[in-house]
């Protein structure tokens, strides 16, 4: 998560599970005593919409992609998982939804929100705030990880590795870049895990050409030097299956 913290209020990009909400309270209030005004949802996964009828409650304003809304007031059916979660409360919703992208200017900041579509979701938005050069990617950045795909959501794997090509030629080596899981990183940190998405698609995409099916490619695995990224929420077998469906 992050904050934007001044006079103008405070605006919060993606805002956790619910059960942390008198948590992530206490912590806007040791920051400042102006009220959340904005949230910001990157996407509509529980882990970063979890606590919008909390906020939406005391009159914040939930803002994101079209898509977004669309997702969290009506059920979504996720097979990779075998999860279903139910509309959210219409205090949830997002108030202010856009297509393509959109501007806010709060605290000194131009805060500029960007849709890359069908990258983890169909409704991601990676937040740039300029005048500070920081950037929240959302889950366009598992850092030092293999990502989720929800491709029950629109998300694509190689659609995933282009958007993050495009958001790498929109940062400097000084841009603080936030991912959506994983420590505070920077442009070769992105870099890195840019080369990851496109080396590893590029020997799956190798081995379904040759007629390998998924359960032997999965069994051979990749190459060892992609050992580390599978010890997250995603396992290697798991992003075969993204990589491999990508073709």
């Amino acid at each position: 998560m992050v904050a934007s913290v001044g006079a103008d209020g405070v605006l919060l990009v993606d805002d956790d599970y619910s059960e942390y909400a008198m948590a992530y309270e206490q912590a806007v209030k040791a920051l400042s005593d102006e009220a959340v005004r904005f949230v910001v949802n990157t996407h509509w996964h529980g882990d970063h919409t979890g606590n919008n009828e909390f906020w939406g409650k005391r009159e914040a304003v939930i803002v994101a992609h079209d898509n977004v809304r669309k997702r969290l007031s009506t059920l979504q059916v996720n097979k990779f998982f075998g999860r279903e979660t139910p509309p959210a409360d219409p205090t949830a919703w997002p108030l202010v939804s856009y297509g393509d992208s959109m501007a806010l200017h709060l605290n000194g900041n131009t805060i500029e929100l960007q849709h890359y579509p069908r990258g983890h979701t169909d409704g991601d938005t990676v937040v740039f705030f300029t005048t500070d050069n920081v950037v929240h990617m959302g889950d366009h950045f598992f850092k030092d990880r293999f990502p989720f795909v929800d491709m029950g959501s629109g998300g694509h794997a190689g659609n995933y590795a282009a958007n993050v090509a495009a958001i790498l030629a929109k940062v400097d080596a000084d841009t603080v870049i936030v991912p959506g899981h994983g420590a505070l990183a920077n442009k070769a940190d992105l870099q890195r895990y840019h080369d990851m998405l496109v080396e590893t698609r590029a020997e799956v995409g190798g081995m379904k050409s040759s007629g390998m099916s998924l359960e032997q490619i999965q069994a051979r695995g990749l190459d060892l030097r992609w050992e580390s990224w599978g010890t997250g929420f995603i396992n290697e077998e798991n992003w075969i299956v993204f990589l491999y469906a990508s073709f």
